[in-house]
């Protein structure tokens, strides 16, 4: 473009240029300023003063090419203030060139804020870009060659962007750069594929830059976007998704009836087949209906059970009966979460139906009881027996015994006269007479002491301690009540049997030294302790199947409401203890 000579220094044109942040020079062919207007300051009349020394010669280079007839443009310094610079030739009315006409613009606060912008792009953490009209790449900040894995813009510039976005992807992608250099804005989700493979979903959002030309509806030159990473936020999304759709498998298709109601009032909001099944209601019966109408829980029950949820947050086998439609009552465990959805406190209940369970429970419990009646009604039996057989074999052959003996005492005071040698066999029979009513003794004292008796049990429990250390040798000492008070004739054998039956244990596998028989009276209960100093019981004793001994002295025990255990004790040896309630409690369980 070239000037043509015109009247430059009037006085209207030199006011109005020297309000501006320009400067309008003229020279000669030789280059000597020959006219200088605007607001920037004065100037010697050689054109280096335009610029600072170290920009000179850029400065004397553009003029030269004006005067070549070449319209030239640059950049300078002067005195701290950028300026952008445009000369052309200056032309007379011919054709020949005459001089150069320039024209300078302050770009200082311009270039300030440009550089301010650019070091906000570099350190904004987010990825920023400029892609032109045919998708290629413009420029890039750190954060997004980041997210690219580019170790340098230059590695990218001038190739088009898409290669870099997943291939399922790239379809949206180009419809959305269509639609940005069309003027319109438009964000995405889309996923990309770094220079070394590693895949990133990124939010982006685009608008269209456009050039100074025309005010606001310059040509649209680039495109640019601001893009965030947000993989993690899709990792979690896709988690999410698929933890509702394995939380919807499990829940409808649960064995267990479940069903989420609202805090507030108990409206059900869903609920599984299990479910519909338990109460014989539809799911479109159910739903929208509250627990209380349907006839799962009742109204004070379910307000006890929401007071512990709020304050616990979680409630766990609460017996529950259900009134199904038309059928009926149901038994079973409620346990309920609490949760939130949709901004509502809910609860995810499920129940555990154990109305068979119980009923089968029932049943066992009823059959044991029978067993153990049956079992006590036994010993009864047989205790009786042995009481009658003892009683037998001490009266009748007791006193056959005794008669016999005295009979033989007469025949053997006849034979000495008569018969030294007859007299000598009868002395020997007349002792095993007496060996033999000695034996008759001790079995029907073993089938029924009859000290238990006619003493009480403290006597038996003292006899049985000093007969158990005459035979084994193992020291045995017993501490009894000085009173039966309180000790009924079942409670009585009981207790003798099991003291008997522990002290056969000891005999039989303890390899104890000392035995401590303790009988006692506590708060109105009956207690027994026996403690021995062997080598202690394993809990395989216990429950194996050697031990029918401590099961019986435990069914003993039960069938009079007692509780007895076996345990070995911390400082070696075995301790079994019993504990029976006060008397009326005996009186009640013997007779049921």
């Amino acid at each position: 473009m070239t000037q043509t000579v015109m009247g430059i220094g009037t006085d209207h044109f030199t006011r109005l240029v020297s309000q501006l942040p320009v400067i309008v020079w003229s020279t000669d062919a030789a280059l000597h300023v020959t006219s200088c207007y605007g607001g920037l300051g004065t100037f010697g009349p050689d054109i280096a003063s335009f610029a600072d020394p170290q920009d000179a010669a850029t400065v004397c280079a553009a003029h030269e090419a004006a005067l070549r007839g070449e319209s030239t443009s640059y950049e300078t310094r002067l005195r701290g203030r950028t300026l952008t610079s445009t000369v052309e030739p200056l032309i007379d009315r011919g054709t020949e060139i005459v001089g150069v006409v320039g024209f300078a613009v302050d770009v200082t606060e311009h270039r300030r804020v440009e550089s301010h912008l650019r070091t906000i792009i570099e350190s904004e953490p987010e990825c920023v870009t400029l892609v032109d009209q045919r998708g290629r790449l413009l420029e890039m900040n750190p954060a997004g060659l980041a997210m690219v894995e580019a170790d340098s813009v230059e590695v990218l510039r001038g190739r088009t962007i898409v290669d870099l976005v997943a291939p399922e992807h790239r379809a949206a992608f180009s419809t959305l750069h269509r639609r940005v250099f069309a003027g319109e804005s438009g964000t995405l989700e889309f996923e990309i594929i770094g220079l070394k493979g590693k895949r990133s979903w990124l939010a982006t959002h685009a608008v269209p830059l456009r050039d100074a030309s025309g005010g606001g509806g310059g040509a649209i030159y680039a495109l640019l976007g601001i893009s965030r990473d947000i993989s993690r936020r899709r990792i979690a999304e896709l988690a999410l998704v698929e933890s509702e759709e394995r939380f919807c498998k499990a829940f409808y298709a649960n064995a267990l009836p479940l069903m989420i109601t609202r805090m507030s009032d108990g409206l059900i909001m869903d609920a599984n087949e299990a479910l519909t099944r338990l109460i014989n209601r539809s799911r479109d019966d159910i739903i929208g209906q509250t627990t209380v109408a349907v006839g799962i829980i009742d109204p004070a029950q379910r307000a006890a059970i929401m007071d512990t949820l709020r304050h616990t947050g979680v409630v766990t086998d609460v017996a529950l009966e259900i009134r199904p439609k038309d059928g009926p009552r149901r038994t079973g465990l409620l346990s309920l979460v609490r949760i939130e959805l949709g901004g509502q406190d809910c609860t995810l209940g499920t129940y555990r139906d154990v109305t068979e369970a119980k009923r089968a429970e029932e049943q066992l419990r009823a059959s044991r009881a029978a067993l153990r009646s049956l079992a006590t009604r036994q010993q009864d039996i047989r205790e009786d027996e042995r009481t009658r057989i003892a009683r037998e074999i001490h009266d009748s052959l007791g006193q056959a015994l005794t008669a016999l003996k005295l009979e033989l005492a007469a025949a053997q005071d006849a034979a000495s006269r008569e018969s030294p040698a007859l007299s000598g066999r009868l002395r020997v029979t007349a002792l095993m007479v007496d060996d033999l009513v000695k034996s008759v003794r001790r079995i029907a004292s073993e089938l029924r002491p009859p000290i238990l008796d006619q003493l009480g049990l403290p006597a038996a429990l003292e006899w049985l301690a000093q007969d158990f250390e005459r035979r084994t040798g193992i020291r045995c000492q017993a501490t009894a009540l000085t009173t039966s008070v309180g000790i009924t004739t079942e409670l009585g054998t009981a207790l003798f049997r099991i003291v008997q039956e522990a002290l056969t244990n000891v005999a039989r596998h303890a390899g104890a030294t000392r035995v401590r028989i303790e009988l006692g009276l506590k708060s109105g209960c009956v207690t027994l302790e026996i403690k021995d100093d062997g080598k202690g019981i394993t809990e395989a004793g216990t429950t194996g199947p050697g031990s029918l001994g401590i099961l019986g002295m435990r069914e003993r025990a039960a069938a009079l409401g007692g509780v007895l255990e076996v345990a070995p004790r911390p400082g070696g040896g075995t301790r079994v203890a019993a504990w029976f309630p006060p008397l009326a409690d005996q009186t009640r369980k013997a007779a049921q």
